[in-house]
């Protein structure tokens, strides 16, 4: 895993007078976290505007949750045209947190619910590495305090898979030649029936002098998208209520391998593979119980045929 720039956590002593803007250097990662200003940035930016001038801070709405926490997961593989998996299936998250509020969330801290060691974590270097041992993401020390409307990311996770039950979906793809060019008959099947995939879609690479033409598709809408090139398959939901099954076919005036391969994505809101609960939200000095907004979910993104 990759070291994220991470959370710009410290939160600066506001100056007095204005704001004094400056470039970072490069390779300043952790330019978002530190104290207060350097005397000499903070009397160029007294000097710079009188006070009359000043921008005036963003006020909090009161009706909104201090703390925003996005946690997000993408799950990559690439599979065969029959629909086999080939190599291994990737599933990478991120726990990032948004604090709206410093006057009540400045210190926020999360305690989550036991995690699945079988995942890899990465902790911020911002965060109690100890304290993640026991679930719980707090900053190592006060000074590390959030700043507004910065998004901070917290925490990462990644697993490696070569079994194929970690996919909720199963596809096959039945190209054959035919004296105008190609068929393709793709069929799917929701095989994890407890979930539901929203914003499905699947597309076929073709140029526009295949001229390709769709036979069929249920359910969803498969239309030719000209200005991208390519076949479009698109799904609003597949769920066992919708219905875990589905074909489209199409024809076109190109060989198979113009038409591979093909993609899919999906979303399925609400959960991730990696259990990601949480537990309490509070603040870290004062203890006081935090609300919080949330948001939680995974993308599917598959190969097929590459």
């Amino acid at each position: 895993m990759t070291q994220d720039d991470g959370p710009a956590p410290l939160k600066p002593q506001a100056p007095k007078k204005g704001m004094a803007l400056g470039k970072k250097k490069p390779g300043d990662v952790f330019a978002g976290f530190g104290g207060a200003p350097e005397p000499a940035a903070a009397e160029a930016a007294q000097e710079a505007a009188p006070i009359e001038e000043a921008a005036a801070p963003a006020k909090f709405n009161p009706l909104l949750d201090p703390v925003k926490v996005d946690i997000d997961e993408q799950i990559k593989a690439k599979l065969e045209v029959e629909g086999g998996l080939t190599g291994e299936v990737e599933c990478v998250g991120d726990f990032k947190v948004t604090v709206l509020d410093t006057s009540k969330a400045d210190l926020v801290c999360f305690k989550l619910a036991p995690q699945d060691q079988s995942f890899k974590y990465k902790v911020h270097p911002n965060l109690n590495k100890a304290s993640h041992a026991q679930n719980i993401l707090e900053v190592r020390d006060a000074s590390k305090a959030y700043r507004a409307n910065v998004e901070a990311p917290l925490l990462k996770w990644r697993l490696t898979s070569s079994n194929e039950d970690f996919l909720p979906i199963s596809l096959s793809c039945w190209p054959s030649q035919t004296a105008e060019g190609t068929t393709i008959v793709l069929e799917y099947e929701l095989t994890a029936s407890d979930i539901c995939l929203e914003d499905v879609h699947i597309t076929f690479p073709c140029p526009p002098s295949g001229r390709p033409s769709i036979v069929s598709c249920e359910p969803g809408e498969a239309v030719y998208d000209a200005g991208n090139q390519q076949v479009h398959w698109a799904i609003p939901s597949m769920d066992s209520r919708e219905g875990t099954s589905g074909t489209m076919e199409f024809t076109a005036a190109a060989d198979q391998a113009s038409l591979l391969p093909y993609q899919f994505v999906a979303t399925r809101r609400g959960a991730t593979k990696c259990p990601m609960d949480i537990l309490e939200c509070y603040h870290q000095e004062k203890k006081d119980a935090l609300t919080y907004a949330q948001s939680k979910s995974s993308t599917y993104i598959f190969t097929v045929g590459g």
